[in-house]
C-alpha cells in the first residue's frame, strides 16, 4: 500500500512539474489569425492551379477573380475589372494549352484580410506538328478575403523567365 501511494505521489509530482509549452500561435491571437490566412491563401492558390490544369485556364481565372480584379499582361495594358477579365479569357483559344503553377511563398497581413502568393508557372502547349512547347515564368498574386469569407485574387501578374530549377 505504501509503495502504491509513493508511486502515485511521484506521478502526481511529475505531472505538476511538467512545463506547458504553447505554440506561438496559441500565445498570440494576431499570429494565429495571420497564420490561418497564410494557410488558406496557399490552399486557395493551389486549388486555383489544379482547376486551371483540369478545367482550363479560363474557367479557373473566372472562378477565382474578385469583382475589382486587375490582371497584368506581359507587353500589354492590364485587364481591369471582372467583366474585362471574362472577355479576355473568352478569347483564349482552346488549343490544349495548360497553365499550372507552384506556390513558393505565401504571406498575409496581421488582419488576415489580405495576402499574396509568389511562385513559378509553366504553360504547356503543342504546336501544329504536335511538338510540345513549354514557357516558364514567375508570378505574384494578391488575395483579398471577400465578405463571404472566400479568398479571391484582386491583382495577378507575372513574366516569362528561362526554365527555373
Amino acid at each position: 500500500m505504501k509503495y502504491s501511494v509513493f508511486i502515485l505521489l511521484v506521478i502526481s509530482l511529475a505531472c505538476s512539474c511538467r512545463t506547458r509549452v504553447d505554440s506561438p500561435r496559441s500565445m498570440n491571437p494576431a499570429a494565429a489569425i495571420r497564420q490561418k490566412a497564410i494557410d488558406e491563401i496557399r490552399e486557395t492558390d493551389q486549388n486555383f492551379s489544379i482547376m486551371s490544369e483540369k478545367q482550363g485556364m479560363s474557367k479557373a481565372f473566372i472562378t477565382y477573380a474578385a469583382n475589382d480584379v486587375i490582371r497584368m499582361n506581359e507587353g500589354a495594358a492590364p485587364t481591369v475589372g471582372f467583366d474585362s477579365l471574362r472577355a479576355q479569357m473568352s478569347r483564349i483559344p482552346a488549343n490544349g494549352s495548360v497553365l499550372t503553377w507552384q506556390v513558393l511563398k505565401t504571406d498575409a497581413a496581421q488582419s488576415g484580410e489580405l495576402g499574396y502568393t509568389f511562385g513559378q508557372w509553366m504553360l504547356t502547349s503543342k504546336n501544329e506538328t504536335g511538338k510540345r512547347n513549354e514557357q516558364h515564368g514567375v508570378y505574384v498574386t494578391v488575395w483579398k478575403r471577400q465578405r463571404n469569407g472566400q479568398w479571391r485574387f484582386v491583382l495577378d501578374g507575372g513574366n516569362t523567365t528561362p526554365e527555373l530549377k
